[in-house]
């Protein structure tokens, strides 16, 4: 006796207090009977809340709330279909699947709710991510065999637009293991009922003869309302309200940094607005090393030519033209990221040093065409524009296309953001990857006469040119020694790798220069090839 009193305690407890404050809420539990404790749910109206209160039972049975015909009237009744069964006034939020033993049982998270946040189920999984406005993901539920969590501020925003409270329902069985007397089941019987939780406890006898039977046992019987946030804390559109932090706009004639809002209704602009504050297109200077983020995460984000963008979530015009520096202007920071992402940013701003790029002033102010100035999207515009070409010429490309799982070695390609070694090697090996490893031997191999037995692409490569009488061994030196150093970035760095830093000039500038400088040439090789090769190809 004295352990089912300690236990239903211990319950009741956990009920008043903790139920509903977790940052996970168990909003079902259905385990084996053995585990004397079952939890289900429902949505309850907000005005429909204080007349469910006034019973412990629960106001949705665990089968119930499928959508089905009610047939009521007598004999000359009417039907009518219900969404959630006989009741309207109550949501299901858990669905209990059952399909009579011939497939198995499982436990369906509300589509409403899932549909509301969009959440995506991650593949060969039970767990649903919510993907933000900047794009980060945060797991919002998950499905555990017969239980089912969710986690409760992304709950208490969708109640707080529904209107309901989620209505906590519990059963929790203790066996005891002496018989109990009247007066002790008198006094473990209680009844309660408060603002947000409703539960009834009784005992009883077991009758003995029944096999695995207990002498005694107690229930506590009820629910818990949990109610959403207030609407205008809801963080939803149209409650969901945009925040912006300042950026270094300067300095002042002390030489004292000047800061501003990117809050472009704050800004001045060109048709008169907040005279006296900077101008949106105020150019906001960032250390290289911003981009470390989003290279690193090339199947999220892409840094093109002028601009980076998170999938369709948003765009940032971007001055990647520029030598030194990231630059944005200052209304573009507020109006295309969220709060976070501009705090990201700010973490590298610097002051202004000198002018965007020529590239920006262009194509920006003067509304021109104009070419990429940067040695990567430099590389990456011509590298597209040769395979078209030659692949119009020959019919077949030159470089096969990446696998793809490399895809992101072209798209993440560029200038090491810092000198370190560890950057450098991963940008030569993806350059060799685009030029040496994907050289398409299988085509050249058919153009050639002769087969050379265990030829590399690159000696494949050599022989085509010169069977189209156009020889260049510094395209086959500079692929040759690109391999080379691409073979000491993967592996231990031995003579031959000693002899590529040497050519590519390692020793005499930086990292971040030697690669600019291998790109440079990578250009001029294909610029060679365009020229001796492809000058009869059709334009388009």
């Amino acid at each position: 006796m004295q352990s089912q009193d300690i236990e239903q305690k211990a319950r009741q407890e956990f009920i008043r207090i903790k139920l509903g404050t977790e940052e996970w809420l168990e909003v079902a539990k259905l385990g084996e009977r053995k585990d004397k404790v079952a939890f289900w749910c429902a949505l309850v109206p907000n005005d429909h809340v204080a007349k469910s209160l006034q019973s412990a039972s629960w106001d949705l049975m665990i089968r119930d709330g499928h959508p089905g015909c009610v047939e009521y009237g007598g004999i000359d009744g009417k039907i009518a279909y219900f969404r959630f069964g006989d009741d309207d006034n109550i949501e299901p939020f858990i669905f209990a699947r059952s399909f009579h033993g011939l497939k198995p049982d499982y436990l369906e998270l509300s589509e409403e709710f899932r549909l509301f946040h969009n959440l995506f189920l991650v593949p060969n999984s039970t767990k649903f991510i919510k993907i933000d406005d900047a794009g980060n993901e945060e797991d919002a539920a998950v499905i555990e065999g017969h239980s089912v969590k969710v986690k409760l501020r992304f709950l208490k925003s969708y109640l707080a637009m529904k209107g309901m409270h989620l209505g906590i329902y519990f059963e929790m069985d203790c066996d005891g293991t002496t018989l109990l007397s009247q007066e002790e089941i008198n006094r473990i019987a209680l009844t309660v009922r408060e603002e947000k939780i409703c539960y009834d406890i009784w005992a009883g006898n077991s009758e003995f003869g029944i096999e695995g039977s207990v002498p005694s046992y107690s229930r506590l019987l009820g629910k818990k309302m949990i109610a959403g946030y207030k609407r205008e804390d809801s963080g939803m559109w149209p409650y969901k309200t945009r925040k912006y932090t300042d950026f270094i706009v300067g300095t002042d004639k002390e030489g004292k940094i000047a800061c501003y809002s990117c809050e472009d209704g704050k800004l001045a602009n060109y048709f008169g607005a907040n005279p006296g504050a900077p101008h949106f297109l105020t150019p906001i200077f960032f250390k290289l090393e911003v981009l470390n983020k989003y290279y690193a995460q090339p199947e999220k984000y892409s840094v093109e030519d002028g601009l980076l963008s998170c999938g369709g979530l948003w765009d940032l015009q971007i001055d990647n033209n520029h030598k030194n520096y990231v630059v944005v202007f200052l209304g573009d920071l507020g109006q295309s990221l969220t709060l976070e992402e501009q705090l990201y940013w700010k973490s590298f701003n610097v002051p202004p040093d000198g002018g965007i790029s020529e590239t920006c002033w262009r194509r920006g102010f003067l509304a021109e065409f104009a070419d990429p100035q940067s040695p990567d999207l430099i590389f990456k515009s011509n590298f597209q524009t040769f395979q078209k070409s030659w692949e119009r010429k020959f019919g077949w490309p030159l470089f096969l296309p990446l696998r793809e799982k490399d895809e992101h070695l072209f798209s993440s390609l560029h200038i090491p953001l810092t000198d370190e070694q560890v950057e450098f090697d991963a940008q030569v090996l993806a350059l060799a990857k685009i030029l040496i490893d994907s050289l398409n031997e299988a085509s050249l191999q058919k153009e050639l006469m002769a087969k050379v037995e265990n030829e590399k692409g690159i000696g494949k490569f050599g022989r085509f040119l010169q069977s189209k009488n156009t020889p260049n061994p510094q395209v086959i030196l500079y692929l040759k020694k690109l391999y080379s150093l691409r073979h000491g970035a993967g592996h231990r760095k031995g003579d031959d790798y000693e002899k590529a830093a040497a050519f590519f000039g390692v020793s005499k500038r930086s990292l971040r220069e030697t690669f600019t400088q291998i790109l440079f040439m990578a250009v001029e090789v294909l610029q060679f090839l365009e020229k001796n090769l492809l000058k009869e190809a059709p334009h388009s």
